[in-house]
């Protein structure tokens, strides 16, 4: 565990290698957990890489924003001063160089933090050599109108003093969570998708359910800040993975923010949904094998 000024504790993971290619960052999405990545971890140290990763504040085994087992912060900015909590600690105290993959909710926090003018002197950030960005938490996949139909009653909720409660149709890790519905959504491997229900009944402590009114907001405005980042500025190398089958994240939005990124290359991963790296064993074959080849290419 790794202590933070303020008390709250993040749950981390560092596995070196004798003779690493680079040491990577790996930053799960929204409700994730170590024990969901132990098998890309498995694999990424595979192909060389010293790999470290944690549970997000609010989730896993860090410290909790809220009872109840609810997905909850109020704020992005809480993320992102954890990340540059734990990536000063590893610039000093491992050093470089680095590579970052990052998932979803990851995906945003991380692009957010790289393109940060304010950022760019912080240690970690010298030692960044490449990002991996897989389904990125960019946009929502609803309609226009009923987006903003629902962030306009997140942004009321919070002024309300409702912003720690459950959105409708929001609930506590159960089975709503393991249902065919959220399967369908997140992958077609029934095998990796039952994982997750499998590390929550050995460890109850990791449920992480349904998002609150205030998490709902806090990604409003965290949207909002990315977009208003000097986005054209970014000269890390990126490679953006979307999924073929989308149905969680927008695809659409992805693309208008990846599209401002002059080095970043997109590629779709045919048959996959949210999950990539939890899919079908051939498809997430395919992506492991295209980030293996972009980040050679990298560090070359």
């Amino acid at each position: 565990m790794l202590g933070r000024p303020d008390g709250a504790a993040l749950r981390t993971l560092v596995w070196e290698s004798s003779t690493p290619r680079a040491r990577l960052l790996l930053l799960g999405g929204r409700a994730d957990f170590l024990e969901k990545w132990a098998e890309t971890i498995a694999d990424l140290h595979a192909m060389g890489f010293a790999v470290a990763s944690f549970d997000w504040r609010g989730q896993g085994l860090s410290t909790r924003l809220v009872a109840g087992g609810a997905g909850h912060v109020d704020r992005f900015e809480t993320f992102l001063d954890d990340l540059d909590h734990l990536a000063g600690r590893l610039a000093d105290e491992l050093g470089g160089p680095w590579v970052a993959l990052a998932h979803s909710m990851g995906a945003h926090l991380l692009l957010r933090w790289i393109a940060d003018p304010s950022r760019r002197a912080h240690p970690w950030r010298a030692h960044l050599r490449a990002c991996v960005l897989i389904a990125p938490l960019f946009g929502l996949a609803m309609a226009a109108p009923l987006r903003a139909a629902v962030m306009l009653a997140a942004r009321r909720a919070v002024r309300a003093g409702r912003g720690a409660r459950f959105a409708p149709g929001q609930e506590p890790f159960g089975p709503q969570q393991t249902s065919a519905a959220r399967a369908a959504i997140l992958t077609h491997c029934p095998v990796r998708f039952a994982e997750e229900q499998r590390w929550v009944e050995a460890c109850p402590a990791l449920a992480c359910g349904g998002v609150t009114w205030g998490w709902i907001d806090a990604f409003a405005r965290s949207e909002a800040a990315l977009e208003a980042l000097p986005l054209e500025r970014v000269g890390v190398p990126l490679l953006a993975l979307l999924a073929g089958r989308e149905r969680l994240v927008s695809n659409r939005a992805a693309r208008r923010v990846l599209a401002r990124l002059p080095t970043a290359a997109v590629e779709t991963v045919a048959g996959a949904a949210h999950e990539i790296l939890r899919e079908r064993d051939a498809v997430r074959a395919a992506a492991l094998s295209r980030i293996d080849a972009f980040l050679a290419r990298s560090l070359a």
